[in-house]
């Protein structure tokens, strides 16, 4: 699957949500809302749903850097959410993704791991243009499959929370989301190219950080 681009604010959202669900799973209430509204009502009426919308609206390597935060945050807690040491591989491919780093992450096939780490770590590896071992035999890999990933990845962290606030843990993670969106917490300054983000009026340059970072990956 080649890397998918982030969309507009104002693209339907059934366009965000149609690279994670199938067609028939978008509540059709949403049918004639863009992005950026659908994401303001179903951070109240949906949360997990606005986790699919964001997971599908963010650039392939955006919805992984989020979901790779998302995880940090529950590793700081000693959440039970997979293995720290796999997440610094699914980091190191965000930052630099070439197939080396991305081989290093795991292969087609492996999907032992079914922590929420495992399947952040699987959504790197689907980013692969053939899941088959055989070169002169390619198997395409779906598209969106890696922000299909990235969305059970999170809401799977949400679940790790080990308070029992785990609806405030999700709605945290979604300011998160929308915070990369606006182009904040990346791990440089500028490491991906500034864009208009999914809330109301939003653009990256004029974002202001809503979610609380705790992991530093300077």
């Amino acid at each position: 699957m080649g890397l998918l681009d982030c969309l507009k604010p104002e693209a339907p959202a059934t366009e965000a949500l149609g690279r994670v669900l199938p067609a028939k799973e978008i509540p059709t209430d949403l049918a004639s809302l863009n992005s950026s509204v659908a994401v303001g009502l179903l951070q109240k009426k949906n949360p997990a749903m606005a986790v699919r919308l964001i997971a599908g609206w963010l650039s392939s390597r955006e919805a992984l850097w989020w979901g790779a935060l998302c995880q940090a945050q529950l590793v700081k807690v000693k959440a039970q959410v997979g293995r720290p040491e796999l997440l610094n591989q699914v980091v190191n491919w965000i930052r630099d993704p070439g197939d080396s780093n991305r081989e290093a992450v795991g292969l087609p096939g492996d999907n032992s791991d079914s922590s929420p780490i495992g399947l952040l770590a699987q959504a790197v590896v689907f980013t692969t243009d053939n899941l088959s071992p055989l070169k002169d035999h390619p198997v395409a890999c779906p598209p969106g499959m890696t922000h299909r990933m990235v969305a059970v990845a999170v809401l799977g962290a949400a679940v790790c929370w080990p308070g029992k606030k785990q609806a405030d843990c999700l709605n945290h993670f979604i300011a998160l989301g929308l915070d990369v969106a606006d182009g904040l917490h990346l791990w440089k300054e500028g490491a991906l190219p500034g864009h208009p983000g999914l809330r109301a009026g939003s653009f990256s340059s004029f974002g202001r950080p809503i979610g609380n970072i705790w992991e530093d990956w300077k």
